[in-house]
């Protein structure tokens, strides 16, 4: 939520005894690696447990004030252990800290471009983040920036849930709990690739990789920025699921990542399935062992290969039925489970979407209290021209949505005028690529009567505008301050004004296109 998480496990457990708070030992599931320095290639992975005294806790900020080439601050705590005590870090472990900090940076970049030139594909949506006062009461509101620090813990999040994915797909192919991404929908994928060619981009769809590549060769921002956000609606979400459920290995693939094998394994305070997760890790290590060699077929080369083919002495048992008894819920039972999260991990995305609606619809009607004003003017971009709608999207809202020409023509209030003008759709004309619309503009009298001539001549010469339908300039009419029509046509990538209007019960946001464009 906005405001405060809300854990999945009891605060006592969440927040102090299963969290890696500083100076204090905490015991611990971890996957280590031996990493070769210039290639970042994985050279051997072990797995454990592990008890782990954390030398300070880190915000993104704090790493990436590192990585910009700053200091931790004198006000951040961190500790060393000096013989059999915890003390307050020295200079020099704050700067062995900020050392580390630095080397897993550079091998997170070696890692995530070797990610992509082999085809992962990224797409990401806006998402907010908002200042609250003492109150709680949303004054600020900002889209969220991912940094260089975000992506460090994601490349080493990433190659953790793949080696644990395939260690445990390796010891129990029937029994393992995986997550993984279907690819684009096709149709839908079809229909955006056609609106993009007919504004001259083509998006090479043969696989995820292909499109990541068609992506990155856009050179303008703003048209990046909305080809991913029109890429999103065709993709499938993510899904849990039981690899006894799944016949075919090929089937186990994770899209957008292009990863033959994925589970969650870093947040089992939060996700029920990597609980799961860590019980089957904790199984294959009781039948094989920490560390074991052996090729995994479905992996690239520069994984390690650590997975077994015979059975090793472990550390509980070497039974593997036994370790299965004890450990691992039955692969009947673990589809259910599969099903399960998936239906929560749904419900709170929906929870967290309608958190960060409710703040928005605060903080818009705060603002337009201020404004006098029904809502807020912003900028939005055209994304697709349908037959009685203009898809659009906001940057700086990420408010996406369609506005309808039949409610713009025939019911009053549809459009927000920004010039003092009453405008109705006339009508209007729709091609492949673009939509033409004609408005009829009427003057609002003026309510001061003193007006001088020259205010009713300033009022003539406004009313008689257009906006020109690719730079948004104007062009005079000569319609002498009477009822005008105006034409106006949109094409994918055009910049439009819409009003976003707050509605309370229940939370939501209303969009109406706002009439002329105010270039902002």
């Amino acid at each position: 939520m906005v405001q405060r998480a809300y854990p999945m496990l009891p605060a006592v457990l969440c927040e102090d005894l299963c969290s890696l708070n500083p100076g204090v030992d905490r015991l611990a599931f971890s996957v280590m690696w031996e990493i070769e320095p210039e290639s970042a290639t994985v050279c051997s992975t072990w797995f454990g447990r592990t008890v782990i005294s954390s030398a300070c806790k880190l915000s993104y900020d704090d790493a990436q004030h590192v990585i910009d080439g700053g200091h931790l601050a004198e006000s951040l705590a961190c500790f060393e252990h000096t013989g059999v005590r915890v003390a307050p870090a020295s200079q020099q472990r704050r700067s062995d800290i900020e050392a580390s900090v630095l080397w897993f940076f550079r091998l997170s970049k070696i890692m995530r471009k070797r990610r992509f030139d082999e085809g992962a594909l990224s797409l990401h949506s806006v998402r907010l983040s908002f200042d609250l006062d003492d109150n709680g009461q949303p004054i600020g509101c900002r889209t969220y920036d991912i940094k260089d620090s975000n992506r460090l813990i994601e490349e080493f999040m990433l190659l953790a849930n793949m080696s644990v994915a395939a260690r445990i797909e390796a010891c129990f192919p029937d029994a393992a709990l995986l997550r993984r991404h279907s690819p684009p929908l096709e149709r839908r994928l079809d229909e955006v690739c056609r609106q993009l060619s007919h504004s001259g981009i083509d998006i090479d769809t043969q696989s995820a990789g292909a499109i990541s590549r068609s992506i990155q060769d856009i050179s303008d921002p703003a048209i990046r920025y909305t080809v991913e956000e029109m890429l999103i609606s065709p993709m499938q979400r993510a899904a849990y699921f039981s690899t006894h459920a799944v016949a075919d290995r090929n089937d186990y693939r994770h899209y957008a990542l292009n990863a033959p094998l994925y589970t969650h394994f870093t947040s089992p305070i939060r996700r029920y399935a990597d609980v799961v997760v860590h019980r089957t890790l904790e199984a294959s290590l009781a039948v094989y062992g920490n560390h074991v060699a052996a090729e995994h077929p479905l992996l690239p080369p520069y994984f390690s290969p650590y997975f077994p083919q015979t059975a090793a002495a472990g550390s509980l048992t070497t039974s593997v039925n036994d370790a299965r008894a004890v450990l691992i819920p039955k692969p009947e039972a673990i589809a259910g489970i599969a099903h399960q999260c998936n239906l929560r991990k749904d419900a709170a995305k929906k929870a967290q979407e309608a958190s960060s609606t409710l703040f928005l619809v605060n903080y818009l009607t705060a603002a337009a209290l201020r404004m006098d004003t029904p809502g807020v003017i912003t900028q939005a971009i055209v994304t697709k021209v349908k037959e009685n709608g203009i898809s659009f999207v906001t940057p700086m809202f990420g408010v996406d949505g369609i506005i309808y020409m039949d409610r713009m023509a025939d019911r009053k209030g549809q459009v927000v005028s920004t010039d003092g003008r009453k405008w109705k759709l006339n009508m209007w004309s729709v091609k492949p690529a673009s939509v033409t619309l004609v408005w009829k503009a009427v003057p609002q009298p003026s309510t001061n009567p003193k007006a001088s001539d020259s205010e009713h001549q300033l009022a003539n010469m406004l009313s008689a505008l257009v906006i020109d339908d690719t730079r948004h300039s104007v062009v005079d009419l000569g319609c002498n301050g009477t009822t005008e029509t105006i034409t106006q046509t949109l094409r994918i990538f055009d910049k439009i004004s819409v009003c976003i209007i707050p509605e309370t019960s229940p939370p939501s946001v209303t969009v109406k296109l706002a009439m002329p464009y105010i270039n902002n």
